[in-house]
């Protein structure tokens, strides 16, 4: 990708480069496709697609992929967000692709080997240096397929000082160290129909290399060369999330009672009161790179509050456990408000049809599904992430309810 055409300007372009790399070390530059390199067929800034492409038949496969579209997600503060489309040349399916590295085309065939993307880390314009650990990605998309089998695809691979090859290197765990990979089925019955979807999805830290680069790909199908000719993919605002959980919270080495990752508030009676200190008190942070403060003061004669400070990786993200002990009857102080129970679980794809995927807190909780008649049709045991086969269901809305907390689950 070219940031600016005359060469004259090469020098200034790295250091620009360089220096907007620096400005977000836990996030990806331009992650809501708000800057580009020219008009709304250009490269999205620090966005690499088959017009920067290399290989035998980069001439070919230059035909314009994307689009950039006005608008975007719900609740977007953003003008623009980006759109891939399968594209047809000379009767072979071409995938729309969108990568921070680069894009090789160097077989006819779209499943060859010899196609794939990949970090060029001699070019800056193709690669993207990374040293964080994030536990979740989040990204919003808007998906069309004309077959309801067809799944995009958005992944994110951390690996180590190498030129990473995707999908070529994917299962070698000596060459990476994490990779986060969001699929979603259609979205919307009608290519005319913007129906967007935020899907989450953890990174798995498999592998055994370090953290050097980053290599984000995107396509309208995770099968190459499948599909069909104009399939498209919108996507805005890709975010990685870093931890602020706990996992425990333990009294002189005895974990309390009741204790569930996404509730903030506790009440514990103790015995003798005042021979309790900071140092009785610990916890686990659910992410080893995570910072964990904690605070003992005094509310009146018979309570006494821990606060648990959880700091992420990022240093940006934040959370406060706190853990009330008290000498009579346990509970939360009158007029001391708890903080709201954060979200216990999220599903993808929605709508959804032959499975969901969720992510959650759970721990093994029951999950149901219920139609809009009330009656059960699913129901099974959740622990953590979990993908859930779904039984031959009418097409409509349904609730999923999961830890008292409820969400909307269309299927089509």
């Amino acid at each position: 990708m070219k940031k600016i055409i005359h060469a004259i300007f090469f020098a200034a372009c790295i250091i620009l480069s360089a220096t907007m790399h620096a400005q977000s070390p836990f996030q990806l530059p331009n992650p809501g496709f708000e800057l580009w390199d020219g008009g709304n067929t250009s490269e999205p800034t620090y966005w690499n697609t088959f017009s920067s492409s290399d290989g035998t038949y980069a001439s070919l496969a230059s035909d314009n992929h994307h689009y950039r579209r006005s608008g975007g997600r719900p609740g977007t503060a953003g003008s623009h967000y980006l759109t891939l489309y399968t594209r047809s040349i000379i009767g072979i399916k071409a995938n729309g692709n969108m990568t921070t590295g680069r894009i090789h085309a160097a077989a006819m065939s779209a499943s060859s080997s010899n196609n794939y993307n990949y970090t060029q880390r001699s070019n800056p314009d193709h690669c993207q240096p990374f040293s964080a650990t994030p536990d979740s990605l989040y990204v919003w998309v808007s998906y069309y397929a004309a077959s309801r089998s067809s799944e995009a695809q958005v992944e994110a691979i951390i690996h180590g000082d190498r030129d990473f090859k995707a999908p070529n290197d994917v299962e070698n765990t000596a060459y990476f160290k994490g990779r986060a990979v969001a699929k979603t089925t259609r979205t919307t019955d009608s290519p005319s129909q913007m129906y967007w979807t935020l899907l989450k999805v953890p990174f798995v830290y498999n592998g055994t290399d370090e953290a050097h680069y980053l290599l984000v790909n995107m396509t309208t199908n995770n099968i190459p060369g499948d599909g069909d000719a104009n399939d498209s993919l919108s996507v805005d605002d890709i975010t990685f999330v870093y931890s602020a959980w706990l996992n425990n919270i333990l009294l002189q080495g005895n974990p309390i009672n009741g204790f569930h990752r996404g509730k903030l508030d506790y009440a514990l009676h103790v015995d003798d009161l005042q021979a309790i200190d900071a140092a009785d008190i610990s916890a686990t942070p659910q992410a080893a790179d995570s910072r964990l403060d904690i605070q003992l003061q005094n509310v009146d004669d018979s309570t006494r509050l821990a606060l648990l400070n959880v700091t992420a990786e990022d240093s940006v993200t934040t959370r406060t456990y706190r853990l009330f002990l008290c000498a009579g009857t346990a509970r939360i102080p009158v007029g001391i408000e708890a903080p709201q129970r954060e979200p216990l679980f999220a599903i993808y794809p929605n709508p959804a049809r032959d499975y969901i995927n969720i992510v959650s807190h759970a721990d093994n909780e029951m999950l149901t599904i219920h139609n809009m008649q009330g009656q059960t049709v699913l129901q099974t045991p959740v622990s953590g992430n979990a993908r859930i086969a779904l039984p031959p269901l009418p097409h409509g809305c349904y609730t999923v309810t999961l830890g008292g907390q409820h969400r909307r689950l269309i299927v089509r």
